[in-house]
């Protein structure tokens, strides 16, 4: 069983460019978790209930991405599961 960070993070910001799940997934992971071993032992989402999984496990009710690049089906889809999540989405 992986454990929880040890402080959940509340915002997260990635300012490394977003054009799938797996890259926003990724950023959520590595500013989440400090320690690199759970990094690195973290499996990836790669779908968006996998995603869903985290934003709950990791407890980010803010999402601040500096470099989006999701087409528009996909963010529309994001979008929906943010909402069903109760999480803001601040993107550029």
């Amino acid at each position: 069983m992986m454990s929880n960070p040890a402080t959940p993070a509340k915002t997260v910001v990635i300012s490394r460019p977003v054009h799938t799940i797996e890259d926003l997934s990724l950023g959520i992971i590595a500013a989440v978790y400090d320690d690199e071993e759970l990094i690195d032992a973290r499996p990836v989402p790669r779908n968006l209930d996998a995603l869903a999984d985290l934003l709950r496990e990791t407890q980010v009710n803010r999402l601040v991405v500096t470099d989006w690049r999701v087409s528009e089906e996909l963010t529309s889809k994001l979008l929906h599961v943010f909402d069903n999540e109760h999480i803001s989405l601040s993107r550029s």
